[in-house]
């Protein structure tokens, strides 16, 4: 039943009130302004202007520095909080994303990671209208390589591209003046937040990002040091028999010469990890998983020779992907019987990414195109309505905006529109029925190739993604949401592609800039 309740936005941000640029088939001008959007923050944070300045080195940690303005005619107090707790004491839960060398940086929190966030205090004052308050926010320490970074907000403002990566000079403080606590700063004066934590221990996170490409025959999970690629069993193998078919071979033929291209030799081994459904016995799946696991190393080893080390294992039914037992029960089952096979990468001497000098930067997970510059989202290039609540009643409307490479992967970009008459989306409304992230159940796919790309998500086994997170939405009839997400990128050459936007249906046609 819809309840018109605000929820915690697990699927929307607000509509960016961000400019447009280009349209038809005419070149986008350069974007030469400010890297700033307004945006909309959880638990009555209320209405802002960000506009990031740089990420700078600091030794053992990194700072971004950046500004807010409240555009409104009142004071405001500013939460970028994701829950209750931490909106109370005024936590900035930012992320650092560097989209060459596949990795995500968290906020540093002070009490051995378990405190506030280092860096300004929002909590203490409010924001008078019109005044720039320059924010610092602390981070793990970053490689010497950066040069550009993608900073995520939990903020209708999303992902801000483009920022400067800078060696910081001087203390870690403000630039700029802390007012007192009863002062009013003037419209267009520069002021500071107060700061907590700078000097003190402090705990950050640092994650590989992991990207998952679907196709008909295998699944390929990678970041910037593992490869994992999964094959389906039902063609590599009749049913409930180990024995390789004719297709399998040609199959194995492709992995060996990905797998020699990728895999590092001095990091072993090759691991090898057969799967089943959740149908028969538990020793009968371990047995047949094993038999099949040993049969596609067979193959491989004939392949690469011995300059790798192989293992396989059975892990039967243990480690499903899918769970079993739904109204899609047989797709499911299908994605659980597979043969994994793992290794670590080689590290790539060079990559396409440039550093501050104009050299080229290592990039350790293949080929990846540069850090995205920063440029307001483009037009609406379609737009396709659901229905939504009990009786279908409630309506929505996803308005689709170009699709743009940020580094090794591709940003998918769309406001949904929130078309009444119901007050507000109820929980998960349909975007992410199965998990991975508030658009879980979108995706995109390349048409020459069919291939699928999913969500990029924190470490191995993460739950969090590249994407809004728990941020705010807007629920009043009216309203503009604006979502987005990370996919691993197609190859270079592709200019358009097919978004898969779960209850609006497929989108053809949407083009990659």
């Amino acid at each position: 039943m819809r309840t018109g309740r605000i929820v915690p936005a697990l699927l929307l941000l607000p509509m960016v009130l961000a400019g447009c640029s280009g349209g038809g088939e005419e070149r986008p001008k350069p974007y030469t302004g400010p890297i700033a959007k307004d945006a909309w923050s959880a638990l009555g944070g209320g209405h802002s202007r960000i506009e990031m300045q740089q990420v700078e080195r600091r030794g053992d940690r990194s700072v971004l520095r950046f500004y807010l303005t409240n555009p409104g005619t009142e004071p405001a107090h500013f939460s970028f909080g994701t829950a209750i707790g931490g909106s109370a004491y005024g936590n900035l839960h930012f992320m650092l994303v560097d989209p060459v060398g596949h990795k995500a940086y968290t906020p540093l929190y002070d009490g051995n990671g378990e405190g506030k966030t280092v860096g300004s205090d929002l909590f203490i004052m409010s924001a008078f209208p019109g005044a720039r308050y320059e924010t610092i926010l602390a981070f793990p320490a970053l490689p010497a390589s950066l040069d550009r970074m993608t900073v995520v907000t939990p903020t209708s403002a999303g992902e801000f591209t483009g920022v400067p990566v800078v060696d910081g000079q001087g203390p870690v403080k403000p630039a700029a003046p802390v007012p007192d606590f009863f002062d009013r700063p003037a419209p267009g004066s520069r002021v500071a937040w107060p700061v907590r934590g700078l000097d003190g221990p402090a705990k950050g996170g640092a994650f590989d990002l992991y990207g998952i490409t679907e196709g008909e025959v295998k699944s390929t999970t990678s970041s910037a040091t593992e490869e994992k690629v999964g094959l389906r069993t039902d063609v590599l193998f009749d049913f409930d028999k180990a024995t390789l078919s004719a297709r399998a071979k040609a199959i194995l033929d492709e992995v060996a010469a990905e797998t020699r291209a990728k895999a590092d030799p001095s990091k072993p081994p090759v691991l090898i990890t057969g799967h089943t459904d959740g149908k028969g016995g538990h020793d009968y799946n371990m047995s047949l998983s094993r038999r099949r696991a040993d049969a596609v190393l067979k193959e491989l080893q004939a392949r690469l020779g011995t300059a790798y080390q192989y293992r396989a294992e059975g892990k039967g039914e243990a480690e499903p992907v899918a769970k079993e037992g739904g109204l899609d029960d047989a797709q499911a089952r299908q994605k659980n019987r597979r043969v994994e096979i793992s290794y670590q990468i080689r590290r790539q001497a060079t990559g396409t990414g440039a550093t501050a000098s104009g050299g080229p930067r290592a990039n350790p997970g293949g080929d990846a195109g540069p850090p995205a510059p920063f440029r307001p989202d483009g037009p609406t290039v379609a737009s396709r309505h659901a229905s939504f609540g009990q009786g279908a009643g409630d309506k929505r409307r996803i308005d689709v905006k170009p699709f743009y490479r940020d580094g090794a992967y591709l940003v998918a970009v769309f406001d949904i529109v929130n078309l009444g008459p119901d007050g507000g989306p109820s929980e998960l409304e349909g975007y992410s029925t199965s998990g991975g992230g508030p658009f879980g159940d979108f995706s995109v796919t390349d048409p020459a190739t069919r291939l699928v790309y999913r969500g990029v998500r924190l470490g191995k086994d993460g739950g969090a993604y590249v994407d809004p997170g728990r941020a705010a939405f807007r629920h009043d009839p009216g309203a503009g949401n604006r979502g987005f997400f990370y996919v691993p990128a197609p190859p270079a050459g592709v200019r358009a592609v097919t978004f898969n936007a779960g209850p609006f249906g497929q989108i053809p046609n949407v083009p990659v800039r």
